[in-house]
């Protein structure tokens, strides 16, 4: 059963490897951008957990 979950997301991850969407560079840096954004806010939202808690 558990093998077959396996090869199952190993299918999937095969078949989506290579993206199908071209994206150019200011789509690829608006990604990034986005992403560091998303970090640092997770960064926040641990740092004020952090002093809730302390």
């Amino acid at each position: 059963m558990v093998q077959e979950w396996i090869g199952k997301v190993k299918e999937i991850n095969h078949k989506y490897s290579q993206p199908r969407l071209h994206m150019t560079p200011l789509v690829k840096a608006s990604l990034l951008a986005l992403r560091i954004y998303l970090i640092i806010l997770v960064m926040i939202l641990v740092y004020k957990f952090y002093l809730v808690v302390r």
